[in-house]
């Protein structure tokens, strides 16, 4: 092989990995287009869905969440303050579902 031949698959070479470089940078931003694509889609199908709740319904809605989370909120401290309490209040309920669902024992 001669000395030029041999300075052109070196050459060749780095082309090559440049392309590697080039194709990989591209798919990342293909990818991160895709995500995008995907995030814009759910918003906009997120919007149509809530423009076409009635405004009170809506309303109700977020004050129905506001109140779940207090609810929530209020169950954790109950659980952090008396949890032998809770454990048995849980028991208890478990039970009394257990007899009304599972029927004749």
């Amino acid at each position: 092989m001669t000395k030029s031949e041999s300075d052109r698959i070196e050459e060749l070479k780095r082309e090559i990995e440049a392309l590697k470089s080039d194709l990989s940078k591209l798919t990342q931003t293909l990818g991160k287009i895709g995500e995008e694509k995907i995030k814009s889609s759910a918003e906009e199908i997120k919007e149509q869905i809530l423009s076409q709740i009635p405004k009170e319904q809506l309303k109700q809605l977020e004050e129905a969440k506001e109140k779940g989370e207090e609810v929530l909120e209020t169950l954790k401290e109950q659980q952090q303050k008396h949890p032998a309490g809770t454990l048995l209040v849980a028991a208890g309920i478990g039970f009394l579902l257990g007899r009304v669902l599972g029927g004749k024992s």
